[in-house]
């Protein structure tokens, strides 16, 4: 079996992240494996063609806000995580990219099962998109 060295938890929000990273830690724990957390915000000055402050400015309300929710799945988990927030449209590239630069060599991603949730879930895209192995965890319905 192949021995992991850095990996990526992407997650959503505060739902399915705390699970993810809980679960992520305790697989590794012990090993010397690095762990970052990372999630995507949608890059609205990329898909507006002129600038307007309005938009920046929610841009940039929902940057801070997903900073302050991985600040607090961090702090929720005793082990070492670094962060990383990914604005984009391109979002399998620039993932892709990141992980090239930071060395990840396993994803983790979660999937709940529900109506459509084949149709409408990014975890699958990402099995197929990225160039690394990718784990997806079942995540319980609420």
């Amino acid at each position: 079996m192949k021995s992991y060295r850095h990996i990526l938890v992407l997650i959503h929000d505060e739902r399915d992240g705390l699970p993810l990273l809980r679960q992520t830690v305790a697989m590794v724990r012990g090993l010397p494996i690095a762990i970052t957390v990372g999630h995507l915000n949608a890059d609205y000055a990329e898909l507006e063609y002129g600038s307007d402050a309005l938009v920046k400015d929610r841009q940039a309300q929902e940057v801070i806000a997903a900073k302050a929710m991985l600040s607090r799945l961090v702090s929720a988990v005793d082990a070492p995580v670094a962060v990383k927030e990914i604005v984009t449209i391109r979002r399998f590239k620039d993932v892709n990219d990141f992980i090239h630069q930071a060395g990840i060599d396993l994803v983790v991603v979660g999937h709940q099962n529900r109506l459509f949730g084949l149709y409408s879930s990014y975890s699958l895209e990402f099995v197929n998109r990225l160039n690394v192995d990718v784990l997806v965890k079942h995540l319980a319905r609420e």
